[in-house]
């Protein structure tokens, strides 16, 4: 074959195909008047592949091996293991490699050894981790988690709404508006995925160095993650001008890196307190250019504290070794104060605060403060 574009034989080019599949979906319910549910789910992959076509002799060569690399990701539910200890989960986690190594013997037929000198599944190969992993931090049973890297249907996550303590009489007595909220949301992801060009499809007996059978796609890493955003949030409006919010929220990313065999443990937990508070009608005598003016407005003040702690832990799976790695104690304090002089003319004032603790003694405390006033002055009507 020849390359008409050049008339040469020297051809050389690259074929590629993507695919990119993509699955959203809201369903909103309200089983009854004062109760507002959203659920929402979503499915993302990507799929490409590649291959590479040359002239040899005057054919084209089709023979070339294909690439094919990806990425995948879904919403998921951990709810029945966000309350468990992480020690417990880890240790789940390990005890589940052998049920699924066996599992996977049982599944393709093969000869099942730990011995780095006879084939197997080893307990520390991708194919075994990942469903182990899965099966321990989402409280799925190791005799019956999917085997495979993909799901197929993303589970929904949801937003709750209820504000039906207003019906009761002292509740309307003292507040203009009281709501409550939770809300949970979790994916698993798959960052990057190609095909292992030393799998067979017509020997599966094939093995790599330490005599693990090979898998057909190879993956670095996969995380889960999970976070109550919030777990509960109060919003409340009073009817003497004072509004108050409490929330908390809690997360954790969890990371199981295949590369090194090691599991990176996220955790975090923050609180969050608000208070707000509307002086009316405030007087203010002011001379500008020799007159004298009076000004009246309302001004709203809101201080916001929260503390959050967060954790970050490296456990390796080969040996027991646990290494904190980072995470901090987070104090952060945010006042304003907002005095709207006439239509055209507002001034504030703010002051924010951060303090820091770092879990690892090489990172010294940190802390930050900044202060000052705004002067807003709207040219328009």
């Amino acid at each position: 074959m020849v390359d008409r574009a050049s008339g040469s034989e020297y051809y050389n080019k690259t074929y590629s195909n993507t695919h990119y599949n993509k699955l959203d979906y809201t369903i909103s319910l309200k089983p009854f008047k004062d109760l507002n549910i959203e659920l929402t789910g979503n499915k993302i992959r990507t799929n490409n592949l590649s291959q590479q076509l040359d002239v040899e002799g005057g054919v084209l060569n089709t023979n070339t091996p294909i690439t094919q690399t990806g990425n995948f990701s879904t919403s998921y539910s951990m709810l029945s293991t966000v309350f468990k200890s992480s020690d417990d989960l880890f240790n789940s986690f390990l005890a589940n490699r052998t049920i699924l190594s066996e599992r996977l013997a049982n599944v393709t037929g093969l000869p099942n050894s730990q011995d780095v000198d006879k084939p197997g599944f080893k307990k520390n190969g991708q194919q075994v981790l990942l469903p182990a992993f899965l099966a321990a931090y989402s409280g799925d049973n190791a005799n019956s988690v999917n085997l495979g890297l993909f799901r197929n249907v993303p589970i929904p996550n949801w937003t709750l709404r209820y504000n039906g303590l207003m019906k009761i009489d002292w509740f309307k007595d003292n507040f203009s508006s009281f709501t409550v909220t939770n809300g949970y949301k979790s994916s698993y992801t798959i960052s990057n995925y190609t095909n292992n060009l030393q799998y067979d499809f017509n020997d599966r007996s094939k093995t790599n160095a330490s005599g693990n059978y090979q898998s057909e796609l190879l993956i670095s890493s996969a995380s889960l993650i999970d976070e109550f955003s919030p777990l509960v949030k109060i919003d409340v409006k009073m009817r003497n001008s004072f509004s108050f919010k409490g929330e908390i929220r809690k997360d954790r990313t969890l990371t199981m890196n295949f590369d090194n065999s090691t599991l990176t443990d996220i955790k975090g937990t923050e609180f969050i307190f608000g208070i707000g508070y509307r002086l009316k009608d405030v007087v203010m005598n002011t001379r500008f250019a020799g007159k004298k003016q009076k000004l009246k407005g309302d001004i709203n003040m809101r201080m916001d504290v929260s503390i959050r702690d967060n954790l970050t832990l490296i456990r390796s799976v080969d040996v027991e070794n646990n290494q904190i790695s980072g995470g901090q104690k987070l104090l952060s304090i945010k006042f304003a104060a907002d005095y709207k002089l006439n239509r055209n003319l507002t001034t504030s004032f703010y002051y924010n605060h951060n303090t820091s603790k770092y879990a690892i003694s090489t990172t010294f405390p940190r802390q930050s403060i900044n202060a000052g006033f705004n002067l807003i002055y709207n040219l328009g009507n």
